[in-house]
Order: C-alpha cells, then sequence, then structure tokens
C-alpha cells in the first residue's frame, strides 16, 4: 500500500464540513491516559489525531513536520496519516515494546452523519484482537497474560486475590492469600507469572492502591485502574458457566468449583472476564478452564534478581547486543518451535524446588547431552518442522481457521511420528519416556481421524502450488472449475521453456516457475542475471528480492489473472465444504494443544542440552540434594554470559557454602576487581540448577533453595520518585521479610546511598541480622571494610576477598577469589588507572589520610569484639555530649574563661576512663 495522498482541496479525505464534524466528535471522545493511542480507520489508510498525532509522527516518521492540521480556527486538531504497513508496524511498537494501549474506532456512518464507534482495542495483556497484526507472518506469538488484584481484609491481616488470564492456554488462574503491608507475597507471584497488564481497582491517593501501582510498576507491569463495580461478582458464575469447558462427568455449575470460594480473587476474575469481554467471543464460549495457581512450586524471585541476575533481557530487547549475549534466557533459549520459545520464557520466571522434578528435568538433559545424534537430530531437523501448533489450536477453536491451517496441522502430524521413533529408538532415561515419548505417542494417535479427513477432502496436490482446495469430486461445478485450472497451468509451464529460449537461459536452472498464493505464478532469476530483462520490453518486472527478480510477459499475466479468477470462484464454492470441514477440526483443538505442549517441554529440554554442548567450557550436570543437606558447594564458577563474549578469558571460582558452619560470605575488594562478577555467576548457577539446566562450573552440589533475593547495584528510579537509598531499603526490606534459612541472598554494595557513617551501620545490622536470625545462604559484597569483623562474632561468617597486584602506583585485577580480608582500598589506584589529573589525586591522598586518622584506633580493656563496639560506641557517645555542651557556652565570655570552661568539660571526661577516648588523646 503506497503513502496517501490528499485530494486537493480536502484533508483525510473530508471536505471542510465534514472536517469540523469529525473535530467536534473527536473532541467529545471520553478522556484518555497518555499510555493510550486512538487510531481512526479511514478504509485506505488510518489516522491519529490530537495529542497522539506528534507522537505517532516521532516514533513512525521521526518528525513532527508529518502532522497535518484539520478544522477551522480555533476549533482546529493535529493529524498524521499512516498506511496500512506503517499502522501495522506501529500497533507492534505500541503494545509489544512500549506497553501501550490501542484504540481503533471506524465511521459507521457517513461523511456528513459521522458515527466513530470504537471497533477494536488491545493492551500488553489483551492480543486477542490484534493477533493477525501482530503474528500473522512467522513472528511468534507471545504469551500475553492479564491480571487482576483486589483487597480484602481478614482480621488484621491483609487479603490479596489475584486472577491471572493466559489467552493462549485460554486458563484462568486464581489465587487468594494474606500478605504484608508491602505485598512481598504477591511481588513474588508477578516475578514468577510475568504478567503484561494488572488491572487494580482506581484508588487515586489512596496507600495501598499507590503501592500496588509501584509494585507493577517497577516489575514492568502496566497499571490499568478499573471502577470498583468491574470487580462486582453479580453475574461471574452465570459467565463461567459458559466460558468454562467442563470435564465428562462433572457437575456444569462453576460454583461447585472449590475455588469459587475464594471471595477477592472471584472479584479479580469477573473484572478480567468484563475487560476483556470474553463472554460476547462466540470462540471464548466453552474453552476456559479454572485452575488454583501454584505458588508454592516455584522458587521465590524478587524483581531486583531479575535484574541483579541478567535473567530476562530488558523489554524490547532480544538480549543479544553486537552478537553477545546479555541475558540467561537469551543463552538458553535455542528452542525451534513457537511453543518452545514461550515456555522457555515462561520457566526462566518459575524454577522448580520440587527435588523429583528438577531431577527429571535433568536426567532428560543428561540424556541428550550425551546423545548427540539425538539432540543433533531433534534440534536442527525435527523440531524446526513443528509449526505454532498452541496459536493453530486457538484458530481452530475460534473457528477462524482455514485449509491451510489444517493443511499445516497435517504435515505436523506425519511427521511427528518419526520425531516418536526416533526417541523410542534413543531408548533412554525413564524420564523422557514418561515426560514426552508415551504422551506424546497417545495424543498422536488419537489425530488419525483428523488425518484421514484431511487426506479425503483437501487436494493435497493443489498444496504444491500454494492453493488450498477441496477436492473436486465433492462437487460438479467444482470439478468444471479444477479442470480448467489444470489446463491453465498446463499452458503456463509450457511457457517456461519458450521464455528460457528467448532468453537465452537454461529452463528451470537459470529461470524458473514460480507461484504463490497471494501473487500467482511467475518468473524468477537471480539478482545477478537481472541485466539480461534490462530494456527488454517483452519482459515486466514486479518484485526484486534477495532471492531474485520476479518477472511476466503478457501472455504468462492473462493466464496467471485467469488461473486466479478460477481459484477464486472454485474457493467461493468450496466454502459451505470448507466450514463442514473446519467445524470437524475443531473438535481436535484439545488434542492439538496437549501435543503442542509435550513439543514444548521436549523443545526446552534440547535446547539446554544445546546451549550446555554450546558453551565455551560445556556445562555440568548439578548434583540436587534436599533442602536439609544444607549445602552449596559450587566449584570453578563462571557466568555464562560473560564467557560466551568474545575476547573474554573468564577467571572461574569457588563457593562452599554449609549450614551451621559457612553461611555468610562478606567479599572486600576493589571496584572492577570482580566482585560483583562472583557473586552473580553463583546466583546463575543456582538458579540454572533449579530450573533443569546444565550449569557453567566444572562440579556443583546444590541443596534446593525456597528463594533466590538480591539487592545489587545502586539503581534509583527517578522517574518513580524513588531515590537511590530509598530503592535499596525496599528491595533490603524485602529480602528481610521474605528469605528464610534455606535462601540464597546476594546483596552488593548496600548502605552507598546515603553518609558513610549511616550507610556503614545500616550494612552492619542487616548482616549481623541475616547471619544470626535468618541465617540463610548469603552473598555479601562491601566497601565499609569494619563489617569484616563480623566474622569475630559469628562463627558461620567468613571473609573473603578478590585480589589485584599494585606495583607501584599500577593495579592490576586478578578477579580470583581468596579467604581473608582485603587489606586496603584502590580507589584512588583507579582514579589513576583513568589518568585523573595529578594534583587531584594526591589531593585525594592527603584527604585519605585526614579521614583515616583515628579510624583504626586500636586500645585495651575489652574481652571481646561485641564489648570492643561497646566501648567505641560509648566513647562516641561522650564526645558527642561534649561537642554539645562547647556550643552552648556564652561566646561573649572571655577567652580564658572560654578555655577553662572547656578543660573543665575535657577533664569530666578523661575521669570516666574509658580506652577508647583514652587512645585517641593519646594518638593526638
Amino acid at each position: 500500500m503506497t503513502e496517501v495522498t490528499e485530494v486537493k482541496g480536502t484533508k483525510f479525505g473530508m471536505d471542510s464540513q465534514a472536517q469540523q464534524i469529525f473535530v467536534r466528535i473527536f473532541k467529545a471522545l471520553p478522556s484518555k491516559p497518555t499510555t493510550t493511542i486512538r487510531f481512526f480507520n479511514r478504509v485506505d489508510y488510518y489516522s491519529a489525531h490530537g495529542e497522539d498525532a506528534p507522537f505517532v509522527a516521532r516514533e513512525v516518521f521521526k518528525t513532527t513536520s508529518a502532522c497535518k492540521s484539520m478544522g477551522i480556527a480555533p476549533n482546529e486538531i493535529d493529524g498524521v496519516i499512516l498506511n496500512k504497513a506503517r499502522f501495522e508496524s506501529i500497533v507492534k511498537e505500541l503494545l509489544l515494546v512500549k506497553r501501550y494501549r490501542v484504540e481503533v474506532y471506524i465511521n459507521r456512518g457517513t461523511n456528513k452523519n459521522q458515527d466513530w464507534t470504537v471497533e477494536y482495542k488491545g493492551s500488553p495483556g489483551n492480543l486477542s484482537q490484534f493477533e493477525e497484526i501482530l503474528f500473522g507472518n512467522t513472528d511468534v506469538a507471545v504469551r500475553a497474560s492479564i491480571m487482576a488484584v483486589k483487597l480484602g481484609t481478614e482480621g488484621k491481616s491483609k487479603v490479596v486475590g489475584v486472577s491471572i488470564i493466559d489467552t493462549v492456554s485460554m486458563t484462568i488462574f486464581v489465587s487468594e492469600f494474606a500478605d504484608d503491608d508491602a505485598f512481598s507475597d504477591l511481588e513474588a507471584l508477578v516475578v514468577t507469572n510475568a504478567p503484561k497488564e494488572c488491572l487494580i481497582i482506581d484508588g487515586g491517593g489512596n496507600k495501598d492502591f499507590q503501592s500496588l501501582k509501584r509494585l507493577m510498576e517497577r516489575n514492568d507491569v502496566l497499571v490499568t485502574p478499573r471502577k470498583k463495580a468491574d470487580f462486582s461478582k453479580d453475574s461471574l458464575i452465570q459467565d463461567l458457566n459458559s466460558l468454562l469447558k467442563f470435564e465428562k462427568g462433572q457437575q456444569e455449575n462453576a460454583q461447585a468449583l472449590p475455588e469459587a470460594s475464594l471471595e477477592q480473587a472471584m472479584s479479580s476474575t469477573a473484572a478480567l472476564i468484563k475487560y476483556l469481554d470474553l463472554t460476547s467471543d462466540a470462540s471464548s464460549i466453552g474453552q476456559f478452564s479454572v485452575k488454583h495457581l501454584e505458588r508454592s512450586r516455584y522458587l521465590k524471585l524478587d524483581s531486583a534478581v531479575i535484574k541483579a541476575l541478567n535473567i530476562d533481557p530488558p523489554p524490547g530487547s532480544s538480549g543479544l547486543v553486537g552478537g553477545a549475549v546479555t541475558s540467561v534466557l537469551a543463552l538458553l533459549d535455542k528452542c525451534r518451535t513457537p511453543q518452545g520459545h514461550r515456555l522457555i520464557a515462561q520457566w526462566v520466571r518459575q524454577p522448580l524446588k520440587d527435588l523429583a522434578l528438577i531431577k527429571e528435568r535433568h536426567d532428560i538433559v543428561e540424556q541428550l547431552v550425551k546423545d548427540s545424534d539425538l539432540r543433533s537430530a531433534l534440534s536442527e531437523d525435527h523440531l524446526r518442522r513443528i509449526p505454532d501448533l498452541e496459536q493453530l489450536s486457538k484458530k481452530l477453536t475460534r473457528k477462524n481457521a482455514g485449509l491451510q491451517d489444517c493443511y499445516k496441522v497435517y504435515i505436523c502430524m506425519l511427521n511427528l511420528p518419526v520425531l516418536t521413533a526416533k526417541l523410542t529408538e534413543a531408548d533412554g532415561c525413564s524420564a523422557m519416556k514418561a515426560m514426552i515419548t508415551e504422551p506424546l505417542t497417545s495424543d498422536i494417535s488419537d489425530m488419525d481421524k483428523f488425518q484421514q479427513m484431511v487426506e479425503q477432502t483437501i487436494d493435497l496436490e493443489a498444496t504444491d502450488t500454494g492453493n488450498f482446495l477441496v477436492k473436486a469430486e465433492f462437487d460438479d461445478e467444482l470439478r468444471e472449475l479444477r479442470e480448467t485450472m489444470e489446463k491453465l497451468k498446463g499452458k503456463i509451464e509450457s511457457l517456461l521453456n519458450k521464455v528460457a529460449n528467448d532468453l537465452n537461459m537454461d529452463a528451470g536452472k537459470n529461470v524458473k516457475l514460480e507461484s504463490t498464493q497471494q501473487q500467482g505464478f511467475y518468473f524468477r532469476i537471480t539478482l545477478k542475471d537481472e541485466p539480461i530483462l534490462r530494456n527488454n520490453k517483452n519482459y515486466e518486472i514486479f518484485e526484486s528480492i534477495k532471492a531474485g527478480v520476479k518477472f511476466r510477459n503478457d501472455k504468462l499475466t492473462e493466464l496467471n489473472d485467469a488461473y486466479i479468477g478460477a481459484r477464486d470462484r472454485y474457493a467461493k464454492q468450496q466454502q459451505s465444504v470448507v466450514t463442514e470441514i473446519m467445524s470437524i477440526a475443531a473438535g481436535y483443538s484439545n488434542s492439538i494443544k496437549a501435543i503442542a505442549s509435550t513439543v514444548a517441554i521436549l523443545d526446552v529440554l534440547t535446547a539446554f542440552a544445546v546451549a550446555a554442548v554450546q558453551a565455551q567450557t560445556t556445562f555440568v550436570r548439578p548434583e540436587m540434594l534436599d533442602s536439609d543437606a544444607g549445602v552449596i558447594n559450587i566449584e570453578q564458577a563462571r557466568h555464562p554470559c560473560l564467557e560466551a563474549q568474545p575476547d573474554i578469558h573468564f577467571i572461574a571460582n569457588d563457593a562452599s557454602f554449609k549450614r551451621d558452619e559457612s553461611q555468610f560470605f562478606i567479599i572486600t575488594g576493589p571496584n572492577m576487581g570482580g566482585k560483583s562478577t562472583y557473586m552473580k555467576s553463583i546466583g546463575v548457577c543456582v538458579f540454572m540448577a533449579h530450573l533443569g539446566s546444565f550449569v557453567p562450573c566444572d562440579k556443583a552440589s546444590i541443596s534446593v533453595i525456597d528463594c533466590l533475593l538480591a539487592r545489587v547495584g545502586a539503581d534509583d528510579s527517578q522517574t518513580k520518585g524513588v531515590s537511590t537509598f530509598m530503592m535499596e531499603m525496599v528491595e533490603t526490606a524485602t529480602i528481610l521479610r521474605t528469605a528464610t534459612s534455606n535462601s540464597l541472598i546476594i546483596i552488593d554494595e548496600l548502605g552507598r546511598g546515603t553518609s558513610t557513617y549511616d550507610g556503614r551501620g545500616v550494612a552492619w545490622s542487616i548482616a549481623e541480622y541475616i547471619a544470626k536470625e535468618i541465617k540463610a545462604y548469603c552473598l555479601f559484597a562491601t566497601h565499609f571494610h569494619e563489617i569484616t569483623l563480623l566474622a569475630e562474632e559469628v562463627s558461620t561468617v567468613k571473609n573473603y576477598h578478590v585480589t589485584a597486584l599494585v606495583e607501584k602506583d599500577n593495579i592490576t585485577f586478578l578477579y580470583s577469589v581468596k579467604p581473608g580480608i582485603c587489606d586496603q582500598s584502590f580507589g584512588i589506584h583507579v582514579a589513576k588507572m583513568v589518568e585523573f589529573p595529578e594534583d587531584i589525586i594526591e589531593f585525594a591522598r592527603a584527604k585519605q589520610a585526614e579521614l583515616e586518622d583515628g579510624e583504626n584506633i586500636e586500645f585495651e580493656g575489652y574481652k571481646s569484639t561485641e564489648e570492643k563496639r561497646k566501648i567505641k560506641a560509648e566513647g562516641d557517645k561522650l564526645i558527642a555530649g561534649f561537642i554539645e555542651k562547647c556550643k552552648t557556652l556564652d561566646e561573649s565570655l572571655p577567652e580564658d574563661d572560654l578555655k577553662k570552661q572547656i578543660e573543665t568539660y575535657r577533664t569530666e571526661i578523661l575521669e570516666m576512663k574509658n580506652p577508647y577516648i583514652a587512645a585517641l588523646v593519646g594518638s593526638g
């Protein structure tokens, strides 16, 4: 579709009167948030107006000069015109990347009696009306789940009711639970399920509403405020009775479901059904199932750990930057099927904590790692042949599929027995048989009659030319049209030799006859041979692509038009038969969905195996132990994303946690020395092990953990009004509320967002609480070297440092983690490395000496570290009191009197005989 040009004297296809009418209607439309963009379908093109116009113009044309005004001053509005291709492109960007909402209006009236109403709308969690635009070609459909949350109370506790609808699997997940004021359990659920959008009762300045809104925003979830009435359950049971697919023998009444007793969760479900308008969609009737959301099955993750360990790529990113892998998902996603890509994105948010299930996944990955022939056959051949069965199942259910969709399923069913035979021949582990081979074989057998139906009804020979037709014997007129098409095809094929001779080329080799559903028949030569057609008036080039140049002569154009005309009449005549075929095919949608689910699991586990063997250094199977074993022992751990980058020689390191012996590691050392990378490497190894993947190390024994939590880096959210230190405290508070003795915690540089003494105090108290009270596995990196003294108080605390080699003023980072404390700071060395001016470096050295004076004063008179800290704290308090007294002195007194009074105060403090103050006075 070419760019739209306006007729002279009109704008947007309207005369001045029609423009005025449109401007009045547009201004009367309901208000909307800036994250909702409205488009107007003008049949041949689309337009956007008002505040949306410059936004759309910048996004599409990179300039606002494409905007035009319409109407008569002062009632003017801006507008911008988009052709169909550009409209579809920006809709993809808005819904999938920017996570905006989109509304499309259509005029159901005339130019003078305009009636603009919403034709369809979408949001990040509701993509169903835009699926053809978003995923119509080869794009992989994303798993677009949408959540609703409603709060209630039970005694003094908050009760959170959650409902999540997955529009791909047609499942309604519900859960209801008590939560704390920070909604830490809800956040874990959001992280695990990764909804794209969340409905919340609009609370304006309400504290709970604001807390929920902040929680969703920091997890990149679009918040959609809704009226309280939308959460009413008045018609819920009636709606569910029409939407749900009840099992055979099950009472067909949603009220009888155990989930129906969850008051707040059911209110949330009611809001989602209304928002998605499910009951108005005939294809949704009798297709949904309700399931309880399994919160206890997966590790608890917080939003910080997703970012800290680079588990997911940022929104809109592929996880690849310049060919380098930047996320765990991108590293592991070697999937070959659309359903596999979706499942692995789900799995990386849902690491398991069921030891038996983890071991089953490891068993299958191990078989595929060891059997290179099977792994290669699956990854490079069999899995590549499988289409998006989940989406095809959905299309069949909605009865908007066609013969081509049935044919795709048919071809897939022909290939799958070869795949299952390959798995059976491999004679591998019992987990492969139970999880993959047996269910796949059973579900494929259920598709026998589907295959027979396709073979009896669809003209399989016609598919070779991209035509999907019902067999001609179903109808006399179909038979006649088929004969016509065959004759035309024969004439078209006879043209190939004539054209080849005319161009002095080899038929079928240099010049080829091809066809597509959209373009029909055409000749094609390579781009290199294109000069042969130049200035040749007998041929017309209509498309040049990478694969070659497409062209026709007059005779082929004439025959092709006749052929397409006959084919279109054939398609119209066969429609009643097609409708019957689609109705029968819809009955197989559940079997197709089941096959898709099993194929997805096989695809993901094959991807794990491929990632393991393709790594620079092969990943190993971790030994998974019960939580009670209390061990995390990882030898030569590597960071898989870093080691995959070119020109990187990764320095591997060990980590050995043992309950009641060594559970809390304090790590010191210079910036850029590798502290963060070391901690992330350990975290990623533990995380990948719980996914069922092999891990990047030489050997690993890992007890199953229940939470993986992190606070890494100074990350402020200025757009949300949250400072660095506040963000630190929010994330750390979540850790302290959530962690148990079976959790792994990663904390990096806590306390840097406030004053040194404040930060050091907060960091110490948090470290001590985790080590003494929670007793979790913890990696705690800090620049506050005083915290290393905690190892003298708590036996399970161990000190480690990253090593560096200092020669004169030069520093070489060794990136090796060793036991003990880092004995110096390297900040000034780093400043020298980046070529700070020499006078600044010298001033820094002098200032450092001045600030450190008195910091490390040694004194006697204590028997334990705790007593030493108490003496120092008492001394600091006495000094503070001394300063306050001095501040109250009358400055008008003679100087000698002032000195005498100060000396009196000094004597009073010294008489307290505090060893710390005595040492300070002595050092002075």
